[in-house]
């Protein structure tokens, strides 16, 4: 056995007993729960936020400064992860995520709860991508996958408790009880970390690029800046041309960093693996498809058939209950073949087929029933994928490169969401659907209503293409325990 199998045997193994590996995996995913929730829990209450603290150009930037410092602080902090221990990370992430969101319940003007959702996000991005690391770490790859599926199901659940809870207490407490029930919950987090991460003290330090790390925010934020403008969904003053322009030269810089900086925040061999880089690019594929309809079909079930917002929410339930069931596929077909690659294939294609149908339904025979078969179909081959990116990227990067890898995957499931929902939008502004009212029927004045699921197509073709790309590998240890 070689010195890296033998450490990456060591790190993999539990270093405490198994109740206590529960809590701590308990513990982290109720973290990625909370920031999970933050992305769809403050859309209800924008209404009464603008009440109290004045609306305008900025109200916009409450959601959109919570994701974009999520996107840009995601593959910083799983760097962190390596550099400096799994514990540490994760205190800075909650610590982060409860001080934004402290600041966010005392926002007394709209400025300062932008600013306040920064501080959030920047933690809530460390949230979404650590617990996978947590995970890798203590559970054995033929396990893995169950506890993927249990992920995929947390951000599913938050996509529809969200609203819900948003609404409820913005109607019946305050607006910013949103942002104190994460006090508790983060104090809970805070204390499991303390009490129950007791194995890396020896934790190795190695120095933390900052410069490599500004240049990803800057190339971050400005690009999904320039996105917004050339969707038409930005509130900034600059033309995007500008902030495309600006990205360019932050990206061109980080690139150069990476090349030169003797410790760079992200390892080139995280850059140069095939596995990993296609992966996290169909990741982003399935998770902006998934989130652009997830936002908007309910707007069409709205202005196609007369529903209300709960009765949209109720309908959507079928894109989301087929990525539920989904994502526990995999655990099983895994067991009978660890050769990933013909499994994720084939549930991109399925997702595609979905996709496809779901077009031509909302093109030639608007039914429920054809619409919610179409959704099921397609929200089962995105569920199904989901593991396996994440099992295909663990299995690639190693022990010492896994928060690095696994922060890549969570900045790529970021911006999916981000390009998901300013491409879909662009599609429904272009159409009129974010502009009639149910049920009633408006003349055309730009692309037909089903170009919404066609850019989802789109998107889909492009995870399709990059999965068939994939080296054929097998996960390693992925076998039935006896």
């Amino acid at each position: 056995m070689t010195a890296t199998t033998t450490a990456t045997n060591a790190l993999h193994a539990p270093a405490t007993t198994p109740g206590r590996e529960r809590l701590i995996i308990g513990a982290v995913m109720l973290a990625l729960f909370m920031a999970a929730l933050e992305q769809t829990i403050v859309g209800p209450a924008m209404g009464d936020i603008a009440a109290d603290l004045g609306g305008g150009a900025l109200l916009s930037w409450v959601p959109t400064a919570y994701l974009l410092a999520a996107t840009a602080s995601s593959p910083i902090l799983g760097a962190l992860a390596d550099l400096r221990g799994r514990r540490f990370a994760l205190f800075i992430c909650v610590g982060l995520f409860l001080a934004g969101s402290l600041l966010a319940a005392l926002a007394s003007n709209l400025p300062m709860l932008i600013a306040a959702r920064v501080v959030q996000g920047a933690g809530a991005g460390g949230l979404t991508a650590l617990p996978f690391v947590v995970i890798a770490d203590r559970v054995p790859m033929s396990r893995r996958a169950g506890y993927s599926a249990y992920i995929s199901t947390i951000y599913a659940a938050a996509s529809l408790f969200g609203p819900v809870a948003g609404g409820f207490l913005s109607d019946y407490v305050h607006w910013s009880a949103i942002f104190w029930i994460n006090v508790p919950l983060s104090l809970v987090v805070l204390a499991a970390i303390a009490l129950l991460f007791k194995d890396e003290a020896d934790a190795k330090v190695r120095p933390i690029d900052f410069i490599g790390a500004a240049l990803l925010i800057g190339g971050t934020t400005t690009s999904v800046l320039a996105l917004n403008g050339f969707t038409g969904v930005s509130a900034s003053p600059l033309p995007a041309g500008t902030w495309l322009v600006a990205a360019v030269l932050f990206w061109c810089g980080f690139g150069w960093r990476m090349l030169r900086a003797a410790a760079p925040l992200v390892p080139l061999q995280i850059l140069t693996e095939p596995t990993i880089l296609l992966c996290a690019l169909g990741l982003l594929c399935c998770q902006g498809s998934n989130i652009g309809m997830a936002v908007y079909l309910p707007l069409y079930y709205q202005h196609q058939f007369g529903f209300s917002a709960s009765q949209a929410g109720f309908a959507i339930l079928g894109l989301l209950g087929g990525i539920m069931s989904g994502a526990y596929l995999p655990p099983r077909l895994l067991l009978l073949n660890p050769a990933y690659k013909p499994m994720v294939i084939a549930a991109a294609s399925v997702a595609l087929v979905g996709a496809l149908a779901l077009t031509a339904v909302l093109a030639l025979t608007p039914t429920l029933v054809g619409v919610e078969i179409a959704s099921i179909a397609m929200g089962l081959g995105i569920g199904c994928a989901y593991p396996v990116f994440t099992l295909a990227t663990q299995n690639a990067a190693g022990a010492a490169r896994m928060g690095a890898a696994l922060g890549v995957l969570g900045f790529m499931r970021a911006m999916g969401g981000t390009i998901g929902v300013a491409s879909v939008g662009a599609a429904a502004v272009a159409s009129g659907l974010t502009s009639t009212a149910a049920g009633v029927a408006v003349a055309p004045t730009g692309l037909p209503m089903w170009t919404i699921s066609l850019v989802a197509a789109g998107l889909l073709s492009v995870c399709v293409l990059a999965l068939s790309c994939l080296p054929p590998r097998a996960l390693e240890g992925f076998a039935p325990e006896r």
